[in-house]
């Protein structure tokens, strides 16, 4: 079973689908920018981040990442093979992933670095995001099915920045007006997955909490590696996963230069 239902979205190799897919889409209801409720769990984690994000925000030649290994406590995700479940996986690549950005200078945010007791809901992974104002976030899954990295941006249509930041943003679609630089950010990873002879797939769906965020984001499926002689290599590979995530870590450290380079055009 997929990580959104069992469906996949409309997808060539290295070429963004020109035609949205949508999965469950809700009605769209101009709100301000927070989730429809606020949760204890929620605002415990928020808290806990406070001091973190703070620092982040300093003028300091860093830039913030969000991860969210999603699932995780009594939502297991997927089941895989030999018992694993995608929980865990998430989160063992999010531990691999941040280690080679906070390497590489990139000050790392987590919705989570353990199995919780209580499962965060997408609405609370999306106001962590938002509140850390992250340069990017990235949404970690794994599947049992397909082959390689399946790379996935929501599937709303591009608008500008929105010119009054007072007005209320629409929950439902606020990733619409970053959606330019998370198309950008997919392909630099996928051409730096493919230069790591991986096989990429990039996708675009109408997700949670894809959807929701206010900063380039993108959502990373790892699935098996499967060779031209059908030999598999689980997702659960330690060698995998660290291919995966340096081409990732490359990828982003290419990014962050080109947008410290047109943030220092733009001031000219």
């Amino acid at each position: 079973m997929g990580w959104y239902g069992g469906h996949r979205a409309e997808a060539r190799s290295l070429l963004l689908s020109t035609k949205p897919t949508h999965y469950n889409q809700p009605d769209d209801h101009s709100i301000p920018l927070t989730p429809p409720r606020r949760h204890t769990a929620a605002r415990f984690t928020l808290a806990l981040l406070a001091s973190t994000i703070a620092h982040a925000q300093q003028p300091l030649p860093r830039t913030i990442v969000l991860l969210d290994p999603a699932h995780g406590g009594p939502d297991t995700g997927a089941h895989l093979p030999n018992n694993v479940l995608e929980k865990d996986i998430n989160l063992a690549f999010a531990t691999r992933l941040r280690a080679l950005l906070a390497g590489s200078g990139f000050t790392i945010i987590s919705t989570r670095d353990a199995d919780p007791a209580v499962t965060f809901t997408t609405d609370q992974r999306a106001e962590i995001g938002n509140h850390a104002h992250p340069a990017a976030c990235l949404i970690l899954h794994a599947t049992s099915s397909g082959s390689g990295i399946h790379i996935i941006t929501s599937s709303l249509a591009p608008q500008g920045d929105v010119e009054d930041t007072h007005a209320p943003i629409p929950w439902n679609t606020a990733q619409a007006a970053s959606l330019s630089q998370s198309l950008s950010l997919a392909n630099e990873i996928g051409l730096s997955l493919q230069r790591a002879k991986l096989p990429v797939i990039l996708s675009r769906a109408s997700l949670r909490p894809l959807d929701n965020l206010t900063c380039p984001a993108i959502a990373i499926e790892i699935a098996p590696l499967v060779s031209a002689d059908y030999n598999r290599t689980l997702v659960t590979d330690a060698a995998y996963q660290q291919n995966i995530a340096k081409a990732i870590a490359d990828a982003l450290t290419s990014w962050r230069t080109r947008q410290t380079a047109a943030t220092a055009g733009a001031t000219k």
